[in-house]
């Protein structure tokens, strides 16, 4: 994809063909993985963390976007942050 001036997260995300969105904007599918349950996402421009309401964000000439996909099995992020946290101090 070229960069265009005025081009936008979500134009984007949506020319990558990858990306599918709601009526209403929302990210539903990356890649054919349905969002949801215990399927997240995380969003990031230029390697940080960007809420989603920023789709609509206008693109500069150089800009990285890049979407994560996350799988949580118990379905809530603060679980899988602990797990994290806790395999980082278990060292052998």
């Amino acid at each position: 994809m070229f960069f265009r001036f005025g081009l936008t997260i979500y134009q984007a995300l949506l020319e990558t063909g990858v990306v599918r969105f709601s009526f209403n904007g929302r990210i539903t599918s990356i890649s054919g993985i349905p969002i949801g349950g215990n399927i997240s996402y995380l969003l990031r421009l230029n390697g940080r963390v960007i809420p989603p309401t920023l789709l609509n964000f206008p693109l500069q000439r150089n800009d990285a976007v890049a979407l994560e996909l996350i799988y949580s099995p118990s379905g809530r992020q603060s679980d899988e942050d602990l797990a994290d946290i806790s395999d980082v101090t278990q060292q052998s």
